[in-house]
């Protein structure tokens, strides 16, 4: 069995449904899974993006815990913290901008101050959007068409100041920098397309903070985080279910929770819808670099113990390694023999918009999804990485 130092959790990215990994974790640490023999696991390394990351954050943010109370401290803020409010009046992750609702509703209102507050703040954001927009449409002598799909930007009507908010009440850079559990949370940066990782020594002065909110800024909806120099957006864009960066830390026995199914079981829409094309290729894209992570790192199983039987150990890890970084493929900064365990939603967690469903029954039906999952765990069926192979 692998000591804490050498587990890792691997947490993809994908909104509302990281509530599913919550379920998961749960299971894992409780010692209920048969991936880990039905004993109890401990973690001491975790990578993240997007939700990942603020999940993995929270769970290395409590080094004096066990990772179960950690686990069950984290369903407690998505119940709790992140989930609609009573009456549709937000959640805790971000809200719409001149909804009628949040200025009807005496329930939503909040102090006079808090509301003329965010009244005013929405007139401004609202205005400015429309002047500059108009700006651009005026003086683009592009064609018509063009100006007109230009001048749209969702994120502009989205306020994410509840997502700060949250971060700021439940991640304590200090416990997280002094932490022994090791963190990785991925950021992709907007102009050059690079992977912005953030650790441990990084959460300091808000930048820890910085890094998880530019990590969870997904294009197009929420917008862009300026990183000190840099201007960064979701990771999921480059690396949304980070498996090489926790076998980079160290890991030798990771459990990967992906919030997105193996697109088999994701029906085919008759006729096709827009929206519905749209994800479906995005989630061939992920389901398809994902698959070259595990991949590769059954290669560097197989590699590994064929090499161990022809040179000494240090020479085999440096033969692999150059092989490696030739291909260009995961991180084998440590090409160690991996276990990998693969956790995948058995069934799609929600509809086309499901990632943006933060209602509280949504959240508590994916953590009770994320324990089934855990609980009837087959590593044959989820096609997981194992060292006897």
């Amino acid at each position: 069995m692998s000591q804490a130092h050498e587990t890792a959790l691997v947490l993809s990215g994908g909104g509302a449904y990281g509530a599913f990994s919550v379920g998961v974790m749960k299971v894992l640490f409780a010692g209920r899974c048969p991936s880990n023999g039905y004993q109890s696991l401990e973690a001491g390394i975790f990578t993240g993006t997007s939700v990942g990351a603020f999940n993995a954050a929270v769970m290395a943010g409590h080094p004096k815990e066990s990772s179960l109370e950690t686990a069950f401290r984290l369903e407690k803020i998505w119940l709790d913290q992140i989930s609609e409010r009573a009456g549709g009046c937000g959640n805790g992750i971000f809200r719409l901008r001149n909804n009628p609702l949040e200025y009807t509703d005496p329930g939503c209102l909040g102090n006079p101050p808090e509301w003329a507050g965010r009244l005013f703040n929405d007139v401004l954001a609202t205005g400015n959007y429309l002047m500059s927009r108009t700006a651009n449409f005026l003086a683009s002598s592009r064609p018509l068409i063009d100006r007109l799909l230009s001048s749209v930007n969702i994120g502009s009507f989205v306020d994410t100041q509840p997502f700060r908010e949250l971060l700021q009440q439940v991640i304590d850079e200090q416990a997280i920098r002094e932490s022994p559990k090791k963190l990785e949370v991925i950021a992709t940066n907007w102009v050059s397309g690079e992977v912005k990782r953030f650790h441990n020594p990084d959460f300091h002065s808000g930048q820890g903070i910085v890094g998880i909110t530019a990590s969870a800024a997904i294009p197009g909806v929420f917008p862009p985080v300026a990183v000190v120099e840099d201007v960064c957006v979701d990771g999921g864009v480059v690396d949304n279910t980070p498996v090489g960066s926790a076998i980079g830390l160290g890991a030798s026995d990771l459990h990967v929770i992906y919030l997105i199914p193996i697109p088999s079981v994701i029906p085919l829409q008759r006729p096709p819808a827009t929206v519905d094309t749209m994800l479906r290729v995005y989630f061939l894209m992920l389901a398809s670099i994902v698959d070259d992570d595990i991949e590769t790192a059954r290669w560097i199983n197989a590699g590994k113990q064929a090499a161990l039987q022809r040179m000494s150990a240090p020479d085999a890890e440096e033969f692999l390694n150059t092989i490696g970084r030739i291909l260009g493929r995961i991180d084998l900064r440590a090409s160690r023999i991996v276990n990998i365990h693969r956790y995948l939603p058995n069934q799609p967690l929600g509809g086309d918009l499901g990632m943006l469903d933060f209602s509280r029954d949504h959240i508590a039906r994916r953590i009770e999804e994320g324990e089934q999952v855990a609980l009837l765990h087959d590593c044959e069926e989820s096609r997981c990485v194992l060292a006897k192979e």
